[in-house]
């Protein structure tokens, strides 16, 4: 196994994310070769304690070259190696995440969980040796129907609501130049509100945001590198980018939502969107407690949950659109309304579990490793609110809950 698949295993398992018997299997997993394949002649309980014995060797060996490689990467730290690494560890993680799908149930998850923390510039406090810079922007006069854009780099995004009728901006900036004033350009008028990075490599800048209970046509956060968090705000259009850490949403009210990162994970909580598209890799999504027309969740190595979805006011119908790969999808829907019910499932290596009283299933198909489901309430059509679900992945289960 490369050096780089230990370190992440030990990395893993110094944070608490796994224990020494699952980084074992993992070892174990993504070398492809059974220790106890050694001596056909090995008891079941000696290669177990083989393998013990081998995983400790293998801690000793590689725990200094971690903290090695954690001192060379601060030294020698550029944007561009950062990137590329970043790159290369979610090729990693993608893969064993394929292979421990269907042969070590809940590693592969843990995995894909731990790639933001793995990825957070502050585990590696890349930034913490240069000088902090904080700069406040006061935006007063706050009317409906604004437009709000912030970009930052390297660093997070946290928006809150306050009780005052302004727009308030906190930045901290780093940088090893003594250029801050050089490094964000601040915009006001018509209308618009935005502060916006002149160069997204080798610097972080962070943003610390409040905002009056008022509702702006669009806000716009994107940062790579660092999380994005946001509770109480109300838009038209609500649109949150970043790569490599999380982005959480509560109590985000907009007509449409749009979120995007990449090796992280994406949770909302008691959101009210017409329109949601969320988008992750290498993670999961996390849903709860939405009202909403239409979602649309797709991920890649990373379980989709779904939990008390209510419908979009005036809307008479909930479609969900949920695509994901070696991972499992799960809605539960808490339902205690007559709405019907329309779903279309498919997996492969895996299971399809629909939990819905007086369903119909209008095809079942299986052949080979492939499992496809088409079903519905009965009397579907004659339903004033109805439910509509389409969900695709693969060697991960699906359950389907009213």
């Amino acid at each position: 196994m490369a050096s780089e698949e230990k370190i992440l295993i030990l990395k893993m398992l110094e944070q608490g994310k796994i224990n020494s018997e699952e980084a074992a299997r993992l070892i174990e997993a993504v070398e492809g070769t059974s220790k106890s394949a050694q001596s056909s002649g090995t008891s079941y309980s000696s290669a177990k304690q083989q393998k013990k014995i081998n995983f400790s060797d293998e801690v000793s060996k590689v725990k200094e070259k971690l903290n090695d490689w954690k001192r060379d990467f601060k030294n020698s730290y550029n944007q561009t190696d950062f990137d590329r690494m970043i790159e290369e560890f979610s090729a990693k993680a993608e893969k064993v995440g394929r292979t421990l799908a269907t042969t070590t149930l809940g590693i592969a998850d843990k995995i894909v969980d731990f790639v933001s923390s793995f990825v957070d510039t502050n585990s590696f406090n890349i930034f913490g040796k240069y000088q902090a810079v904080e700069k406040t922007f006061d935006v007063a006069n706050i009317t409906e129907g604004m437009n709000l854009e912030v970009q930052g780099v390297n660093g997070n995004i946290l928006v809150k609501k306050h009780s005052d009728d302004k727009v308030i901006i906190k930045s901290t900036i780093r940088s090893p130049h003594n250029n801050a004033d050089d490094l964000l350009v601040f915009n006001e008028g018509e209308g618009n509100v935005s502060v916006k990075t002149t160069k997204d490599e080798n610097i972080s800048v962070s943003y610390e945001i409040f905002l009056p209970t008022v509702k702006f046509n669009t806000i716009n956060l994107k940062t790579k590198n660092g999380k994005i968090y946001v509770e109480d705000s109300i838009a038209e259009t609500f649109e949150a980018q970043t790569s490599n850490s999380n982005i959480e949403l509560m109590g985000v009210n907009s007509d449409k939502i749009n979120v995007t990162t990449r090796n992280a994970k994406i949770q909302l909580g008691y959101i009210i969107g017409k329109n949601i598209d969320i988008n992750t890799v290498n993670s999961l999504i996390d849903i709860k407690h939405v009202k909403t027309q239409n979602i649309n969740a797709v991920s890649k190595n990373g379980r989709i949950f779904i939990e008390n979805v209510h419908n979009y006011k005036g809307c008479s119908d909930i479609n969900m659109n949920l695509k994901t790969s070696h991972a499992g999808i799960k809605v539960n829907m808490n339902d205690m309304e007559k709405r019907g019910y329309k779903i279309k499932a498919q997996t492969t290596n895996a299971d399809i579990n629909l939990l819905i009283p007086e369903i119909t299933y209008k095809n079942i198909s299986k052949q080979l490793a492939s499992s496809f489901v088409e079903a519905e309430s009965s009397g579907y059509e004659g339903y004033e609110h109805k439910v509509n679900i389409v969900a695709d992945t693969q060697n991960g289960d699906i359950e389907i809950v009213k």
